[in-house]
């Protein structure tokens, strides 16, 4: 693929990131405005609980599939990709069925609210048309398809939910937060059907159920369980801390969590977009041992994402509580928690392009360790500051939680690719 066909893929594929995003924000907006607060939390509980249920029993095989499956389809290893998607498939299902368990254990364990159970039954119930959007996506990806790989997901999904629920509160049926909640299943279902459609015979579904070779499924098991931590890590931070918040926070608390959660995530998408869009050079500089350029790109990179930081905290403390309060006038609360959200994404993203330079070099799977790290340490300091500070409290265990991660890969980093990729590097070498 060309230069510049790949980078308008991945300009369509960054845009259409920040443009779902933007949905979910005008959707979060609109069931503020239709329910009680307390509803909203639940909402907003139920769809991080699908999202994250999906995470977590798609066992990193997703992840897996966007490199493996290319490099056997390139070797025309067809029986192969076959046995892939197989082992993945059954996983799946098995590792679906031991969280359906753990969920009610923790429920009966913790003995949460009423809605917090209504928003665990809902993500046990979209979970999996949610796996199979994120493994139907990979395999997208690997062969190439890449609109169909992310509109159903990033577009199709956040616009369909958002015209749902505006009919819904047209017709004077969102009355509860279940409705909102039955709304999200079915967009959710709508789209991992028509994804499946549209990829036809290379769709994976239960027909790929099947125990396969014992020794292929634990060499592709080994590869795919610690990538499911790194995949947390990068991807479900958020969906974690407002889970978290389910259990030890009454729910109009959760409501204040999950806004502020998904503002900070608007800027993280643009320091994400900033970092990906020089990810392409950097590795084609990396691939020829370009040095210069590669540490041209990184201060390039860094000098941005400190830009962007600048200008997200100066709007943020100017604006922040006049934005929340969009939302109605509970949601002001959130001003501090807002802030401390975003020094979290701002933590992450001046740590750099740590995870990327380690990624590129063969060292993803090392990265688990420091992702374990910093996800023990968001659970238990959840737990502890939750009880000293109420909601505050996630937002001090979001930041600590990402300030450890950032450290613990810039020490990998440097130990095993020999450069950082992070702010303070690029300004300590220069």
């Amino acid at each position: 693929m060309q230069l510049k066909s790949l980078l308008s893929k991945m300009a369509g594929f960054v845009g259409a990131r920040v443009f779902g995003a933007a949905l979910g924000f005008a959707s979060q907006l609109v069931l503020a405005r239709t329910l009680p607060i307390e509803d909203v939390g639940v909402v907003l509980l139920g769809m991080s609980a699908a999202a994250f249920i999906s995470l977590a029993a798609n066992g990193g095989y997703a992840l897996l599939a966007t490199t493996h499956l290319p490099k056997l389809a390139a070797r025309g290893r067809r029986n192969a990709a076959e046995a892939f998607n197989q082992v993945a498939v059954t996983d799946t299902l098995l590792l679906y069925l031991g969280i359906c368990g753990l969920a009610w254990i923790a429920v009966l364990a913790f003995q949460p609210g009423s809605g917090t159970r209504t928003a665990l039954t809902i993500g046990i119930l979209c979970a999996p048309a949610s796996l199979l959007i994120r493994y139907n996506s990979s395999v997208a990806m690997a062969a190439r398809a890449f609109k169909t790989a992310y509109v159903p997901d990033f577009l199709f999904r956040p616009a369909a939910f958002l015209v749902g629920i505006c009919v819904a509160a047209l017709m004077g049926w969102l009355h509860s937060a279940l409705a909102a909640l039955l709304v999200f299943v079915a967009v959710t279902y709508a789209a991992a059907l028509g994804q499946a459609w549209f990829l036809g015979a290379d769709s994976v579904g239960i027909q790929h159920v099947h125990r396969g070779k014992p020794s292929f499924a634990k060499a592709i098991r080994a590869r795919a369980l610690p990538l499911f931590v790194v995949a947390a890590a990068l991807m479900a931070f958020a969906d974690i801390a407002l889970l978290l918040a389910g259990f030890v926070l009454p729910e109009k608390d959760v409501a204040i969590v999950g806004v502020a959660l998904r503002l900070a995530a608007l800027a993280g998408f643009v320091l994400q977009a900033a970092q990906s869009l020089v990810l392409t050079d950097f590795t084609h500089a990396w691939a020829v041992q370009n040095q210069q350029a590669m540490e041209s790109l990184l201060r390039r990179a860094n000098l941005i994402t400190l830009a962007i930081v600048i200008a997200g905290f100066a709007a943020a403390t100017i604006l922040g509580e006049q934005v929340l309060s969009l939302f109605g006038d509970d949601y002001r609360s959130g001003a501090g928690l807002l802030l401390l959200f975003l020094l979290g994404q701002s933590l992450r993203a001046l740590g750099g392009m740590n995870q990327q330079l380690l990624a590129i070099e063969g060292h993803q799977l090392k990265t688990a360790g420091a992702c374990i790290f910093a996800l023990l340490i968001l659970v238990g300091l959840t737990v502890l500051f939750s009880q000293i500070w109420g909601m505050l409290g996630i937002g001090f265990a979001v930041v600590l939680s990402e300030l450890a991660w950032m450290l613990a890969l810039a020490v990998q980093a440097a130990r095993l690719c020999g450069r950082r990729g992070d702010i303070a590097w690029v300004l300590w070498r220069h």
